[in-house]
């Protein structure tokens, strides 16, 4: 046997290249987070002009440029530039912060990504990590190929003999699929630039707003149209409200002092707006309540609670922006994506239970003071008493189950059918209108379903969820023709009925899952419907 001495101070092990490589196209980068970085790499070297082409030829190969004025690269720095893991920026507020974001970003969705650089509009390098060329080889080999006289032509006409940076993505194969078709592929293609044309005027508004003194001023045009700043907070709006705003000391760890801000907005009702066009602009909507976050200005993260609340319908006209720099990253533990930020637990609870407590109130108001005065005089609940008397009447030859309340505090019941006999949990309550007890209307229902089983004086009901956009967009139009309502609530009551009547212990996550997403997929499905007129007059 034979034995083999290892100086264990002296063991280097190379990483694979290719599957490194393969392992950081998968970092979790979407086209419009991608994009964003390489915007930042041109903003931290001092560009202000910033060109971004999207192009699809013929044989449905997509190529994107991104252009700009800013300091530009000798050779030694596009190596840098190139390196994973690239020398730390001086700039400590710098937008490109991990030095890993050119490259994870645009590897994620090419398999070539060449940099084109000049620092005097005269002497131009190229250099170019090749995906298919690395795996190959299996080696960490860096090419140098020739500058196209498009790419030269491209990159001076922004230089205007001065400096500046081409980054160039080729053999894009993970943005749209395969189409036989170059008609389908651009359609397909289009609405991806449609989206990031306006995630950059969200993440970099204040950078394109020219009325902004707090950062530099940028241009950014994609494909031949400049992107016009989006103000999430509509602060151009007469009804657009400031209602609470504070500074807040954050204690590091070494004993230095930080600081961010939190404001919180109330943005104007859909009937409020200056303008139609405005309205249309203000994107009002479920998804664009919550946090605004911003680091050094860029946005970072938007349109979530951040775990603090789940997304209601009361909450659509709140916002709130939170900003810091740099001295916080650590401390809000901002990830390589720059997507997202950690809040400890005493900011996430002060936020949570103190600062937002009252601008919350007045969202939950200003919302409510939108419903018709008809509605809320007449009740949507006397909307369905036609419903409930035509339901009342046939529900005796028409339930195939029986269920039997074991625990009205917790909602456990015994459902009996024709598979047996099972327990689960139901809603149980009792009716608060005379007479409404097969399909009653409720504030909101979990998980922001439309409509699921209920048990209502003992009897088998319907509960309807109108806080669901379903119901506000098609109920309440037409809540006064009650045969048109009773047609709908027959529908979901027979749901709602036969669920119980063919339930089991194998089938209860299921219909759970399906009423959830049936109710997610009816949201989108009307979202271009009118909404309901909730004015007052």
């Amino acid at each position: 046997m034979s034995t083999v001495n290892i100086d264990t101070n002296e063991i280097i092990l190379n990483p694979d290249p290719d599957r490194v490589m393969q392992g950081l196209r998968d970092t979790g980068y979407d086209f419009n987070t991608a994009i964003a970085d390489i915007i930042d790499n041109s903003i931290a070297a001092g560009a202000d002009k910033i060109d971004i082409r999207v192009e699809l030829d013929p044989m449905n190969e997509i190529t994107v440029y991104i252009t700009d004025n800013g300091c530009g690269m000798d050779f030694e720095g596009l190596l840098n530039a190139m390196k994973y893991g690239s020398n730390v920026r001086q700039d400590p507020s710098s937008l490109g912060k991990f030095g890993l974001g050119l490259k994870t970003a645009s590897t994620a969705f090419c398999r070539s990504l060449s940099l084109v650089s000049t620092l005097d509009g005269e002497h131009l390098n190229k250099v170019r990590w090749d995906l298919d060329e690395i795996a190959k080889l299996n080696k960490w080999k860096l090419l140098t190929p020739d500058i196209e006289d498009h790419e030269e032509e491209l990159l001076l006409s922004y230089a205007n003999g001065s400096s500046g940076t081409l980054v160039i993505w080729e053999k894009v194969d993970r943005l749209i699929k395969q189409y036989t078709r170059n008609g389908d592929a651009r359609n397909a293609l289009k609405k991806y630039i449609e989206d990031l044309r306006f995630h950059i005027s969200l993440v970099f508004q204040r950078f394109l707003d020219s009325q902004n003194d707090s950062t530099p001023k940028i241009e950014i045009v994609l494909n031949d149209e400049a992107v016009i700043p989006w103000d999430p907070f509509c602060k151009g709006e007469k009804n657009s409200d400031l209602l609470a705003e504070d500074k807040i000391e954050v204690v590091m760890p070494d004993e230095r002092k930080a600081y961010f801000n939190i404001r919180a907005y109330i943005i104007p009702r859909k009937n409020e707006y200056s303008s139609k066009e405005e309205e249309k602009r203000a994107r009002v909507s479920n998804d664009m309540q919550g946090f605004y976050i911003y680091r050094e200005d860029r946005l970072i993260h938007h349109g979530d609670w951040m775990k603090m609340f789940a997304k209601e319908p009361h909450g659509t006209l709140l916002r709130v922006e939170l900003s810091f720099d740099h001295m916080l990253d650590d401390a809000f533990q901002v990830d390589i994506k720059k997507s997202r930020i950690l809040l400890n637990d005493q900011i996430f609870n002060f936020i949570k239970d103190s600062f937002l407590r009252g601008p919350r109130r007045e969202a939950d108001e200003r919302y409510r003071k939108g419903k018709k005065v008809d509605i809320k005089n007449a009740g949507t609940k006397s909307a369905h008493e036609a419903s409930n008397k035509n339901i009342e009447g046939k529900a005796a030859g028409l339930e195939n189950s029986k269920v039997e309340v074991v625990d009205q505090d917790s909602g456990e019941v015994k459902i009996s059918n024709k598979n047996g006999e099972f327990t689960g949990k139901i809603v149980i309550k009792s009716s608060e209108n005379n007479g409404e007890r097969r399909v009653v209307p409720m504030d909101n229902l979990q998980n922001g379903v439309l409509w699921e089983p209920g048990i209502v004086d003992a009897q088998h009901a319907v509960l309807i969820n109108r806080e669901h956009d379903y119901y506000e967009k098609v109920y309440y139009p037409i809540i006064e023709n009650s045969v048109m309502v009773t047609g709908m609530d027959a529908l979901l009551w027979s749901l709602a009925e036969a669920e119980l009547s063919t339930y089991n212990a194998e089938t209860r996550e299921h219909y759970e899952e399906m009423r959830i997403m049936v109710s997610r997929i009816l949201k989108k499905l009307i979202s271009d419907l009118p909404d309901a007129d909730f004015s007052e007059e």
